[in-house]
């Protein structure tokens, strides 16, 4: 099988680099018996992730024919995906460093994947306690990193319509990036992120919050 990257983004490639920038990562090292630098490919997950890890390792294979194995970290709870990407680093190094690619910042399929790669990886779905049974608890999406995450705050709004805000996690010393689900930004969560998201738990919550907005008299079904 030839690699069939062909300098065009698709969905799942961007589901794939939403991955990397939240659990995934490169780093270079020094082969002592070959005498050179080889460059890995590494991704750490933990067992609830395992389907995340499998649809990376699939699309790791159809679009650059390389086959890796998913293997436990030993004594750990965790697992592993590593792979020297050597030949394949003039088209990784464009998305080291959390670089998003112009194609993903421009296109809303793709960024809707992108983004259920970095949920799949590093967000979580809160819902916030409601004093009025009547109405229908708030879904907040909340994406982790060591920093502020100011360009994937600009792309949120502009996709998706809503407003994000940045949240200070003081016991992890991490910033999360915020946006609520809500009636004006469900429809682009549904038709560009769910269909892209593969942690069930992640995916019902936001099933949930559909099938509750959609049911309500001023809910436009268009």
């Amino acid at each position: 099988m030839k690699m069939k990257y062909k300098n065009k983004i698709n969905q799942n490639l961007a589901y794939f680099i939403g991955v990397i920038h939240s659990d995934g990562c490169f780093y270079k090292f020094k082969d002592k018996i070959k005498k050179r630098i080889q460059i890995r490919l590494i991704l750490y997950v933990g067992e609830k992730s395992i389907p995340m890890s499998i649809k990376f390792k699939k699309i790791l294979f159809e679009q650059f024919d390389r086959n890796v194995n998913i293997r436990k970290v030993p004594n750990k709870e965790s697992y592993v995906i590593q792979t020297s990407i050597n030949k394949l680093w003039p088209i990784f190094k464009n998305w080291n460093k959390n670089i998003i690619p112009p194609q993903i910042k421009k296109e809303s399929n793709l960024f809707g994947a992108y983004l259920a790669g970095l949920i799949d990886g590093d967000g979580h779905i809160k819902i916030k306690k409601n004093e009025n049974s009547r109405t229908i608890p708030q879904h907040v999406i909340k994406i982790a990193s060591d920093r502020k995450l100011k360009e994937l705050k600009k792309l949120i709004e502009l996709h998706f319509n809503c407003s994000v805000h940045f949240e200070n996690d003081k016991r992890s010393k991490a910033f999360n990036t915020c946006f609520y689900i809500s009636k004006k930004n469900i429809k682009m969560i549904m038709k560009n992120t769910f269909p892209h998201l593969v942690l069930q738990h992640k995916k019902q919550r936001i099933k949930n919050y559909n099938e509750k907005i959609r049911a309500r008299p001023d809910f436009r079904k268009e």
